[in-house]
């Protein structure tokens, strides 16, 4: 069993999409624990998903929220600690966090001292492969296998039909 810590504070399309990666964590090892590391926008959302184990809010205009939030997560023995949302704050707060392991994925901020110092592992995202092209390379990276089908709401607990919806599908935007 490994632990995650995942970095995901940004908007709620963008944690649903990063959940191929969170199911080929827990289809490699179904006791393998994942937390997140979240925006306040985006918690209530990630919280109905039952295979999250604990959500840590970030807020980067709370000083006393951080170190309290970085003593917290310090007291976990973190297998892999993996920033996926490319965010400078994220990146910065993450070199303050144990693991045995840190992998970050970038896209246009790249403090290459702060990365050579602190992190076993990055990608660059380019906008030349798609999303789920860089994702894969993360997940090939930790070697794991690549879900052939993912449910991007599996394990989510859904209200009840609040939409009064009547037919066999609806369609949801993300972004």
């Amino acid at each position: 069993m490994f632990k995650f810590l995942i970095f995901r504070t940004d908007r709620i399309g963008d944690y649903i999409f990063s959940r191929v990666i969170t199911r080929s964590i827990l289809d490699n090892n179904k006791k393998n624990q994942i937390d997140i590391i979240c925006s306040k926008y985006n918690s209530n959302y990630i919280k109905k998903y039952k295979d999250i184990n604990r959500i840590y809010i970030l807020d980067k205009w709370d000083f006393i929220n951080l170190l309290n939030t970085a003593i917290k997560i310090n007291r976990v023995d973190y297998d892999y600690l993996i920033v996926l949302d490319s965010k400078r704050r994220s990146i910065f707060f993450s070199t303050f966090l144990k693991s045995k392991y840190k992998i970050a994925v970038l896209k246009d901020f790249r403090p290459f001292l702060i990365l050579k110092l602190f992190f076993n592992k990055y990608f660059i995202n380019t906008e030349f492969f798609s999303q789920l092209s860089n994702f894969k390379t993360l997940i090939n990276n930790l070697d794991f296998k690549i879900p052939k089908k993912i449910n991007y709401y599996k394990g989510y607990k859904f209200k009840k039909n609040i939409f009064n919806i009547k037919k066999n599908y609806f369609l949801i935007h993300l972004d």
